[in-house]
């Protein structure tokens, strides 16, 4: 089976200010900001410091409606055309006023006919639980933001992650990620609201919601559900695979200082933070041990946002508990290794 990934950046012009002085006459002509959308399809990945930012001013229609001029503070997937990903395989920077939203997020196009390809089956296009990972999700009930620099195309659909470690985890389990946002195992939810009945959806009439897809076997659940989502995704639970940490109950109390690369504790090695099982958690792996880095979130939010980048971290602490070679250590110093 195989796995179809297409990640770049398109390629920016700046242009400064050429002065040219004639004989009794200064002529100033400037050009700044223009960005040049991509149009190959070079290996080089996206730049999420470049989004084209929408203007605002214009309602969004309810979660799973796709509207024609909704506008939102940030674009979805940063500003890249989500059909031109999936059509033709391209990251190419959309237009601010050429913008649909849908499922909560506004997303921008290149061109008027571009867009409305997109309001013709916005689900087609739109990455896999709503850009979220899903391979943070199934392993950790978690949701978490995937990245454009770290994106994958399977069975024509987008999935984001947001490490290349993790991106790795989905490559070698396919079978078990890339259906983690399909609600009701693909059963009608408005078949068991109103006629409490399991029927097989049908992928021609996909609605996202929140980031899961709901299937239906008709244009008039779809429909149904799209006047009252809210009704209806509650028909039934998701399952999803739980792993909850059971370290032992010994108290280590013992001082350590290491070395090591960051990740993410829930993603890369199935454990969280003893103190915030809420959080997906810091590990620093140093080669020998694994350690969860307890309050990171709170204490060094700045490495915790950057995590899933596999920076060279220096943790000095209390290993508070262990289990096999995972170590929680309550810090007393976290920094960037020199």
């Amino acid at each position: 089976m195989s796995i179809a990934v297409r990640s770049f950046v398109p390629p920016f012009a700046r242009f400064f200010a050429a002065v040219l002085v004639l004989t009794g006459t200064c002529l100033v002509q400037a050009q700044s900001g223009a960005r040049q959308p991509s149009q190959s399809g070079s290996a080089t990945r996206p730049s999420t410091g470049s989004a084209t930012r929408p203007s605002t001013g214009s309602a969004t229609k309810p979660s799973g409606s796709a509207t024609r001029d909704g506008m939102m503070a940030k674009p979805g997937l940063d500003g890249y055309c989500p059909v031109c990903i999936i059509e033709k395989k391209e990251w190419v920077k959309g237009d601010a006023n050429i913008t649909a939203s849908y499922d909560g997020k506004t997303y921008l196009f290149p061109g008027e006919d571009i867009k409305q390809m997109f309001l013709a089956n916005p689900a087609k296009y739109v990455p896999a639980l709503g850009g979220d990972c899903t391979v943070c999700y199934a392993n950790m009930n978690k949701r978490a933001p995937g990245s454009v620099q770290h994106a994958t195309i399977y069975k024509n659909r987008l999935f984001l992650f947001p490490s290349a470690d993790i991106k790795a985890k989905f490559r070698d389990d396919l079978q078990k990620y890339d259906a983690v946002d399909l609600a009701m195992n693909g059963m009608c939810s408005v078949c068991k609201v109103e006629m409490n009945q399991e029927v097989p959806g049908d992928t021609r009439f996909t609605v996202m919601h929140k980031g899961m897809r709901y299937l239906f076997p008709g244009e008039k659940q779809r429909d149904m559900f799209l006047a009252n989502p809210d009704k209806y995704s509650n028909a039934g639970p998701i399952k999803l695979m739980e792993h909850r940490v059971q370290p032992t109950n010994k108290q280590i109390a013992k001082l350590i200082s290491a070395t090591g690369a960051s990740g993410c504790a829930a993603c890369d090695h199935g454990v969280k933070p003893l103190g915030s099982p809420q959080e997906l958690g810091l590990a620093i792996n140093n080669g020998i041990d694994i350690l969860v880095v307890e309050d990171a979130h709170r204490l060094y939010p700045e490495i915790y946002k950057s995590r899933f980048d596999g920076i060279q971290l220096a943790v000095s602490g209390t290993v508070i508990q262990q289990k096999g070679n995972i170590k929680w250590v309550q810090p007393t110093e976290l920094r960037r290794a020199l």
